[in-house]
């Protein structure tokens, strides 16, 4: 069994709801020597279950071992599976929990500026889920994701043959850009802050693409994570997709903008691709929450869990 891998566990209790089970840290070594942190909660202490809750966390430069929304929320996607979460590279559990309010953080870790990016992110699931898939024998898994979350759910789908359905809430349309412009010109600034904004976001967005690498460091991601943000075409990663995809989206949304979602999975439907579903919650921010703050991800989580119950079981 692979609790028996790595002697380094550590007990997460103190964060977790009252009914949860324990949930453990593991290290995955990688080629270059250093570890991958995945944390796994059963829903059976004394056995695997049938599915696997893979959910993926956004932005932040957090652990996902402190992301109370998971546990809370999202583990109810998939009822009576159990539920596995990746950190970053360069992140684990005794990196301290701070809100993510778009300021720069001091402490977070120089390994995961430099690494941290979306290909290494799915290396790094793809790695644990083949792991976990070969020791349990999990018959199905199912990978949950918002914001970020979403994208690296996407780009786990597309690879084939590592989840079998996958959701993605909040995760924006075809180009990051026409996202992060959107969040400018949804903000409160005045019209002129904005149109410098804009320029000042198009010129960082050409110097990226088309410098290599380098030293860069913004909104607590290196140069290689700003690069393939801006690169990826989620549009063409989505038709690659073949199993099947819930896109879910918050209307009032604006960290990425609903309209370029709406528009990327009506150009999907009428390529052809009847494996995606597409739901829109029009009163609902970012954070899957109600303009006075109220959370609506529990019901949204029920939402995904009919969702996924409606599917036919997986080929044995």
């Amino acid at each position: 069994m692979f609790r028996s891998l790595l002697p380094s566990l550590c007990a997460l209790l103190a964060w977790l709801p009252a009914q949860a089970q324990p949930t453990w840290q593991y290290l995955l070594p990688r080629p270059d020597g250093s570890a991958i942190a995945y944390y796994l909660q059963r829903h059976d202490p004394a056995r695997a279950a049938d599915s696997l809750l893979v959910v993926a966390q956004g932005s932040d430069c957090n652990s996902v071992a402190h992301n109370r929304a998971i546990h809370r929320y999202l583990r109810h996607a998939l009822p009576g599976a159990d539920l596995l979460t990746v950190d970053k590279y360069g992140i684990e559990v005794s990196l301290p929990y701070r809100d993510d309010d778009g300021s720069e953080r001091a402490d977070c870790p120089p390994a995961y500026l430099r690494h941290d990016n979306f290909d290494q992110r799915v290396r790094d699931y793809a790695a644990v889920i083949g792991l976990l898939r070969r020791q349990e024998g999990y018959g199905r898994v199912v990978a949950v994701g918002g914001s970020e979350g979403a994208v690296v759910a996407n780009l786990l789908a597309a690879r084939g043959g590592l989840v079998d359905a996958s959701i993605a809430f909040n995760g924006g349309g075809r180009w990051f850009l026409e996202d992060v412009l959107h969040g400018i010109a949804t903000g409160d600034a005045p019209a002129s802050e904005k149109a410098q904004s804009i320029e000042g976001l198009r010129g960082f967005a050409r110097y990226v693409s088309e410098t290599p690498s380098s030293d860069l460091v913004a909104s607590n991601h290196g140069h290689e994570w700003w690069r393939q943000a801006l690169a990826l075409d989620q549009r063409a990663l989505l038709e690659q997709v073949r199993t099947p995809l819930l896109v879910i989206q918050a209307g009032a949304d604006t960290s990425v903008s609903p309209d370029s979602v709406a528009r990327m999975v009506d150009a999907l439907r009428r390529a052809g691709r009847g494996n995606i579903e597409y739901r829109a919650y029009p009163g609902l921010d970012h954070g899957l929450r109600e303009p006075d703050g109220t959370p609506r991800m529990g019901e949204v989580a029920a939402d995904m869990a009919a969702w996924i119950g409606a599917l036919p079981p997986p080929a044995p």
